[in-house]
């Protein structure tokens, strides 16, 4: 599906840039026959996309799915380009029926404009989807937030490091290096890595958290003391 929206935003966004090219460069003769009851049902069809779009892009905000979001951006596109057909075959009406000059050209214009934003939205589209393919690195804002998690446990451990992020389709996985104090027993610091381990699953559901446990040694720990 994900696959079809794409292919599909880009097929129908070239068609329509090639075919309004051919009108205006005067290679196809136009035949606009704009009518009211058109226009007025593409009117209300954007409104009903309106609705139906932001309810998926909600949706899609709480799930982090790449699909849903490809689906509510397929719906949104529906609302742009329905007002923009409306709106031109609209002027074409009034600019035939006021003798405008090049009047029969106006929902030509609109194609060729409204097929590059439907190329755009192919693009917009898959680049999410890319970069949950490809297991990149969270955003920063994401690592900004688990930094700042950590930090509520700061007097409960001596330091973190080696922090990895990753994400994997919906999921997003975070591996920690976590040092505590050199006296600290087993279950102590297993008790502690598994609150982190929920408080940061409760903040960011999604979130898978890797806890490696270390004890503080050395300068580490002299720093700690001191």
């Amino acid at each position: 599906m994900f696959d079809a929206i794409v292919v599909g935003s880009g097929i129908t966004g070239g068609w329509a840039a090639f075919k309004g090219a051919a009108i205006l460069i005067g290679s196809v003769q136009p035949e606009p026959r704009p009518e009211v009851v058109t226009v007025l049902v593409m009117v209300a069809a954007s409104i009903l996309y309106i609705g139906v779009s932001g309810y998926v892009l909600r949706l899609a905000r709480q799930t982090d799915s790449p699909l849903v979001y490809a689906e509510a951006i397929h719906l949104r596109t529906h609302v742009y380009i329905t007002l923009g057909l409306a709106a031109g075959l609209g002027l074409s009406r009034v600019g035939l029926a006021a003798g405008w000059s090049g009047a029969d050209h106006i929902d030509a214009l609109v194609a060729v404009v409204l097929g590059a934003y439907l190329i755009g939205i192919g693009v917009k589209i898959v680049r999410p989807g890319f970069r949950q393919l490809m297991d990149t690195a969270l955003p920063e804002e994401d690592v900004a937030r688990i930094a700042a998690l950590l930090e509520e446990f700061r007097d409960d451990f001596v330091e973190v490091h080696g922090i990895r992020t990753r994400g994997a389709g919906t999921d997003r996985h975070v591996d920690i290096h976590l040092v505590v104090q050199g006296d600290r027993s087993v279950q102590s610091a297993h008790d502690l890595a598994h609150h982190i381990e929920r408080r940061l699953r409760d903040s960011m559901p999604g979130v898978r958290l890797l806890v490696h446990v270390e004890p503080a040694l050395g300068r580490a720990w002299q720093d700690y003391l001191a």
